[in-house]
């Protein structure tokens, strides 16, 4: 009996080897894939955020991915591995904290103005009227934007964005192996997906490439500018209002999480 245990053990270590070695590939060449990742969201974050601790969990997350990764399943390892490494480096910013309260509490106040507009006009609102609607300037609404950036952006990459195969993952194949195993959290998934593809589908032109550019194509600010011939800080202009009217439509139905005040 103790022979076959050892055999049977000294089987499974023969056929883990390879394993071991492509996974060990895996992470060695995609590498630079988690300095792109973690450079996508520098761009958003303040300054106290270490890149280097982002990048040490974008490689957990990359380290994951090659360890879990499963050719049969018709997804190239690059698509998989990037939502593996953003899951990594999102749940490390979550862990943080690090959005202050004054910062929430302007998130909700725009979004509670966008939606006052949009009921009053039956359209979506433009950044002069909800600037107007605040008290404030559009100079000053595009600096509290691009203060609640990475809000906005938390929210949209727990959601699926791509449209294919080889763009992406269904969310099904992501989460699997995650806490959103429940049926009741995928159909929460799968409502939010349709909320967010709505909300997209209603941005203004200029809005709506940005989005598809950075998400589904994901390209970097400067390299969508200088597909749209603009440059890279009206392309992050038209990034945070995207992102504003986003929020607002998925935030609809919720009741405000905070007192409304002055900014």
């Amino acid at each position: 009996m103790q022979t076959h245990v050892a055999t049977k053990k000294m089987t499974q270590r023969k056929h883990s080897i390879p394993n071991i070695e492509k996974r060990d590939k895996f992470v060695m060449d995609y590498l630079p894939l988690v300095k792109y990742v973690v450079g996508k969201f520098m761009i958003y974050l303040p300054s106290h955020i270490d890149q280097e601790d982002l990048i040490e969990s974008g490689i957990l997350g990359l380290i994951e991915a090659a360890g879990r990764f499963k050719e049969d399943k018709n997804v190239k390892f690059k698509t998989y591995a990037f939502h593996r490494i953003r899951g990594a480096v999102l749940d490390y910013l979550r862990l943080q904290d690090w959005v202050p309260r004054s910062v929430r509490e302007k998130d909700n106040l725009i979004k509670e103005a966008y939606n006052t507009l949009e009921q009053k006009f039956s359209r979506t609102p433009q950044p002069e009227e909800i600037a107007e609607e605040l008290g404030i300037s559009c100079s000053e609404l595009d600096k509290i934007l691009a203060d609640i950036g990475m809000c906005s952006l938390l929210y949209i990459e727990d959601i699926n964005l791509g449209n294919d195969d080889d763009s992406r993952i269904k969310a099904n194949e992501i989460l699997k192996d995650n806490k959103y195993t429940e049926p009741l959290n995928a159909l929460e998934l799968m409502e939010e997906q349709e909320i967010l593809e709505r909300a997209i589908t209603n941005l203004r032109p200029n809005e709506k490439l940005v989005i598809t550019l950075y998400y589904y194509e994901d390209m970097l600010l400067r390299e969508i500018a200088e597909v749209m011939n603009l440059s890279e800080s009206r392309v992050s202009q038209l990034h945070h209002r995207a992102l504003m009217s986003i929020r607002a439509k998925a935030n609809k139905s919720k009741a405000p999480q905070e007192v409304k005040t002055s900014i």
